[in-house]
């Protein structure tokens, strides 16, 4: 007699953790059912998007320009202990509109041979008559935005997984999906205004 009432109180405990219906699916609540056509379509149009800068950068054409440095920046950070600030990038805009930043590497030579995305002028490679400064071009897909961009579209793909599976989401699933993928897109357009 004592299992029989464990059992009915466990089953109890259950449905309030997942509800299930009397087949014992699960059955999703009313917001992510109403709300999850519209996220489906957000994330892919992302992902249409980040296909399209990746394609923009990798595989089109690059364009040279020949241009002029005309301001640049210092990007500093406060030592350890309140020492002296440390140098950590230079920011530079060139005449014909063109930004993009090196990382603790100046530039002296206002004259400058750019290299550049066709669609969205990412700065790709960067040279001077005396050095090539490509290397330390921090702007673009160089250093950790290409991680973030990854980063962003594993997220996608799982939660697209999660979403489209006949399973059902949870609540909180889909709070999680909304929330990780939206923190993702603010740092990367966070460190694409910031480099």
């Amino acid at each position: 007699m004592f299992v029989k009432h464990k059992n009915i109180i466990f089953a109890q405990l259950k449905n309030i953790v997942m509800p299930l219906n009397r087949e014992g699916k699960f059955i999703e609540k009313k917001f992510v059912t109403n709300n999850k056509k519209i996220v489906i379509k957000i994330l892919v149009l992302i992902t249409i998007l980040i296909a399209i800068i990746f394609i923009d950068y990798y595989l089109l054409p690059k364009t040279k320009t020949d241009d002029v440095i005309t301001h640049y920046a210092v990007k500093t950070v406060q030592g350890k202990n309140g020492t002296l600030k440390e140098k950590v990038s230079y920011r530079f805009i060139t005449k014909n509109g063109l930004h993009f930043s090196t990382q603790k590497k100046f530039i002296d030579e206002p004259n400058i041979e750019i290299k550049h995305t066709l669609l969205f002028k990412t700065i790709t490679n960067v040279k001077s008559k005396l050095h090539d400064y490509s290397d330390n071009v921090t702007s673009g897909f160089n250093g950790i935005m290409f991680y973030c961009y990854l980063i962003l579209l594993f997220s996608i793909g799982i939660s697209l997984k999660i979403l489209l599976s006949k399973k059902g989401c949870s609540e909180n699933a889909f709070y999680n999906i909304i929330c990780f993928n939206s923190f993702m897109i603010f740092v990367i357009a966070y460190m694409d205004l910031l480099f």
